[in-house]
């Protein structure tokens, strides 16, 4: 016989749950720890390099800039002996690249290869902030028109309420670790909303299919409760699979990629946990107070 669990039944414990997620992440990472953003936002000066010498690490490059150039970041390229030299706009970006050129030529001569250089000025890095954000902003309407115009307008604020709590929990926990904020991360928090809507769109379809049939006889929170049952095992499966490649490229994809491998892992999670516990409760609770007005 298949085992059903009662989530609609706790969906008040998950609605708490989500809310101390969702708040102590933000009160922490946003106003104690303080949010990161990286030269794509704040603009500045990016050079990769390789160096070819034994037991060179990021402090020994970090220490080469301490008293020349404040605000110096340096991050490891894992499996290569590479290095990111990230640094703030101070004056012309032109001379701080040539100053981090000359610095780092000074201590590895002969043994330094410069792969990369990019420079982002202070008011190009804002107006990619403000379209990383209203990215995000379209794709939560354009969402919200589709499913209304799919389902009805009941299923599109559940799944658009899902899918800012997923958004604010990822961010939340982002800045909580302190890792920065880059354009990557923008197009994995986007790619979190994709997957997310994906999930809670197949539970939104067996239950408009169950509610042809089963509406006259039981009540809607019964109905919803076993919509997400029938779906749950290809809910866990598919988010597991994914999960897997996601942790594959988190743990080996190398320090490029990091901060978007991390997004995805924890946008995965939380979004389907959210399609299991938050969006399908939102209708509920939306179809109920509905009924009561009426």
């Amino acid at each position: 016989m298949e085992r059903k669990f009662d989530f609609i039944g706790k969906r008040h414990v998950a609605y708490i749950l989500s809310l101390i997620l969702i708040a102590g992440s933000w009160i922490y990472g946003a106003f104690i720890k303080g949010p990161k953003f990286g030269i794509d936002f704040t603009g500045g000066t990016l050079v990769e390099i390789r160096v070819n010498e034994e037991g060179v690490n990021t402090e020994t490059i970090r220490n080469l800039f301490k008293g020349n150039i404040e605000g110096v970041s340096v991050q490891n390229v894992e499996g290569e002996n590479a290095f990111m030299v990230k640094a703030p706009v101070i004056g012309d970006p032109n001379e701080t690249v040539a100053e981090i050129r000359k610095i780092l030529k000074d201590r590895f001569d002969g043994r330094l290869t410069i792969l990369k250089v990019e420079m982002i000025g202070p008011t190009i890095g804002k107006e990619l902030r403000e379209k990383g954000i209203m990215a995000v902003i379209y794709a939560l309407i354009g969402i919200l028109i589709y499913v209304a115009w799919r389902f009805e307008p009941i299923f599109a604020f559940g799944a658009v309420l899902a899918l800012i709590h997923d958004s604010l929990a990822t961010v939340g926990i982002f800045m909580s670790v302190g890792r920065e904020f880059s354009l990557p991360v923008i197009a994995a928090l986007l790619t979190v909303i994709g997957y997310s809507i994906n999930d809670t769109i197949v539970v939104y379809d067996r239950i408009r299919e169950n509610m042809k049939v089963l509406l006259r006889s039981k009540p809607f929170e019964e109905i919803v409760n076993e919509s997400i049952n029938q779906t749950l095992s290809r809910t866990v499966i598919t988010s597991l699979t994914t999960l897997f490649v996601v942790l594959c490229l988190y743990l080996f994809g190398g320090g490029v990629i990091n901060d978007f491998a991390f997004v995805l892992l924890v946008g995965i999670v939380v979004g389907t946990y959210s399609s299991i516990f938050i969006a399908s409760a939102i209708v509920v609770d939306w179809y109920r107070y509905v009924k009561k007005e009426k």
